[in-house]
């Protein structure tokens, strides 16, 4: 079904004013749903045009199913809107998407994910993508804002589109390649294979090999991975793909770079690749962040004793302290480290100005507390400074922040709650 987008945005817009009022003190929040998405930008077949794929994955876990008769059923909507430079929408569209499982244990399941996707075809240029995505049961709204460049592919001696992430590629009698992409951002450390998959252009095909050569560095510039290869071009586009070892990936964040010569022409395409251990949340991408961030949950002894470890047993000590925390020992998920972190993302996200979100009081409170139960604000007050009072009814508990610079980050009235003891947060 398609709907008018400029209508369905408003109505997403409507809902995000709303959940930005209430998502602090509503009864179910949004702090842990996870939506992974990918933009690839490859060549267009339209004259003129480049095309951006989109791919969309989210967990089962994070969507809301309806039992009806033996079955389960979970909806969602996704709309995307393109915008240019001038903020005008190009392009929009919007799709439904059904999930039907056969039990119970599935609709909780972390493991199996709800895949969707859409394409675009656009002019070369600078773009604003406006991704929704709505809970068709709940109702509740996710928008995300992410700023992307299409690349013109036209007419170059070589150039090299985006890259894909796969698990799987399967190549046809006629030599066809057949992809199932993986998400960027939700890459598991251990399991299937991994594989680079890009294209190449060229303007018109000669007598002479493409070298191209790739490399992975990780997040301290350090080239963990690194290989090159040949081959002869027989076509204008060419489908190419390499192999990961992943065994050579630990949990983290790399850049991976293709690089291309074509005589004496040459390109060079990235993409950030974030491979993570099962079980570890997709918000930790940096140990050592990570790390840092438990001072709310940790003693500095505690913190201590993860930072000065050696780096290969860094990782095995954080993980170490999450486990005695852990309020389901035996399963794969610590659903108290993902509320943690997720609640960090929130406070980076919303309570961000001169420092991280996660470090200010209002993070502070949030990251140890959860979602305020009911919120007081006072935004303009002639005899004083704007302030917001935060109820936990729950825990019999309130907080008042003032805007002491008047630029929107406020303080805690009572600063000895910056130096409680760190023993645990509440959920």
């Amino acid at each position: 079904m398609r709907i008018n987008i400029n209508v369905f945005f408003i109505i997403l817009l409507i809902c995000s004013v709303t959940y930005a009022q209430i998502e602090v003190n509503p009864q179910k929040s949004l702090e842990s749903v996870e939506i992974n998405i990918d933009y690839v930008n490859v060549s267009s077949n339209k004259p003129g045009m480049s095309r951006l794929n989109i791919y969309v994955e989210i967990k089962y876990d994070d969507l809301q199913f309806i039992k009806e008769n033996e079955l389960y059923f979970a909806n969602y909507e996704i709309a995307i809107k393109l915008l240019d430079r001038d903020g005008d929408q190009i392009d929009g569209e919007t799709w439904q998407e059904r999930v039907i499982v056969d039990t119970y244990d599935r609709t909780n399941s972390q493991d199996e994910r709800s895949f969707s996707n859409g394409s675009f075809h656009v002019e070369p240029g600078e773009y604003k993508v406006v991704f929704g995505l709505t809970d068709s049961n709940t109702k509740r709204t996710i928008i995300k804002n992410t700023e992307i460049e299409l690349k013109d592919f036209s007419d170059k001696p070589i150039s090299l589109s985006d890259i894909t992430f796969t698990n799987n590629i399967e190549i046809d009698s006629l030599g066809v390649k057949t992809i199932c992409p993986v998400i960027a951002s939700s890459v598991r450390a251990k399991g299937e294979d991994l594989f680079a998959y890009f294209e190449i252009y060229t303007d018109k095909v000669e007598a002479k090999p493409l070298k191209y050569s790739y490399k992975i560095i990780s997040s301290d510039r350090k080239v963990v991975d690194k290989n090159s290869n040949e081959l002869v071009l027989d076509a204008k586009r060419t489908l190419e793909y390499f192999r990961l070892d992943k065994n050579k990936l630990g949990h983290g964040v790399y850049i991976v770079k293709i690089e291309a010569k074509y005589g004496s022409q040459k390109d060079v395409t990235t993409k950030k690749l974030f491979i993570r251990w099962t079980g570890m949340p997709s918000q930790i991408t940096d140990i050592k962040l990570a790390t840092d961030q438990l001072k709310y949950i940790a003693t500095k002894k505690q913190i201590s004793n993860i930072k000065k470890a050696p780096k290969s047993e860094r990782l095995n000590r954080f993980e170490e302290f999450w486990k005695k925390k852990d309020p389901t020992p035996g399963t794969e998920r610590n659903e108290l480290m993902d509320i943690y972190y997720s609640r960090i993302q929130y406070s980076n996200e919303n309570f961000s100005g001169f420092r991280d979100g996660w470090k200010s009081d209002m993070g502070m409170i949030y990251i140890i507390f959860g979602p305020p139960n009911d919120i007081e604000r006072h935004p303009f007050e002639r005899s004083g400074k704007p302030y917001e009072i935060w109820y936990y009814y729950t825990y019999n508990r309130y907080f008042v922040f003032y805007d002491e610079t008047g630029f929107g980050e406020y303080i805690l009235a009572n600063p000895d709650w910056r130096n409680f003891p760190r023993d645990g947060i509440y959920y």
